[in-house]
């Protein structure tokens, strides 16, 4: 890259920076302020990083069994009154991968919870469905899958299947 080039390039980053920069100062600000929101909802949880779409489902989802969550030591993130221990799973959009969880690290053994809430978003961070399952009901029908990363196992992940999973919806918004 010639001195000239380059000398454009830095030019045209910064006149990008300088115009983007109110903007992601009025985004920060925003996420501030969702934080400090939700943070009553959360049980004196640490809402750590600005994990907007986990917040919302452990929230929605501790609101729906009228629960309280648990501090990330456990591998659930609501307990129940009646003992559940719901591991929450959240996606936004309508993207290629909405439909795959986050990392699950183990699905059988000791500490495991009893249910999975897997809970979608809209775009605009609205909520959609929440559908929930019983854990032992998962193993069983070998809903978990190997995740591999570079050849290399790393955890587990959850597939949602739209139409089969359609009788473990619990809520739905209005349309």
């Amino acid at each position: 890259m010639s001195t000239h080039q380059k000398t454009s390039s830095e030019s045209a980053v910064k006149r990008l920076e300088i115009e983007l920069q109110p903007l992601f100062s009025d985004l920060f600000a925003l996420q501030i302020q969702i934080r400090e929101k939700l943070a009553k909802y959360a049980d004196e949880k640490s809402l750590k990083g600005y994990e907007i779409v986990g917040w919302l489902g452990e929230i929605y989802v501790k609101l729906l069994f009228d629960g309280h969550l648990v501090d990330d030591r456990f591998e659930h993130d609501v307990q129940t009154r009646t003992g559940w221990r719901i591991s929450v799973k959240t996606r936004k959009g309508k993207g290629a991968g909405w439909k795959q969880s986050s990392p699950i690290p183990k699905f059988e053994g000791e500490g495991c919870p009893t249910h999975l809430a897997f809970v979608h978003l809209h775009d605009d961070y609205s909520l959609d469905r929440v559908w929930l399952f019983e854990w032992p009901h998962l193993c069983e029908a070998t809903r978990f899958i190997a995740k591999n990363v570079r050849g290399k196992f790393r955890s587990y992940v959850f597939q949602l299947d739209e139409a089969k999973d359609k009788e473990f919806v619990i809520y739905e918004q209005a349309p």
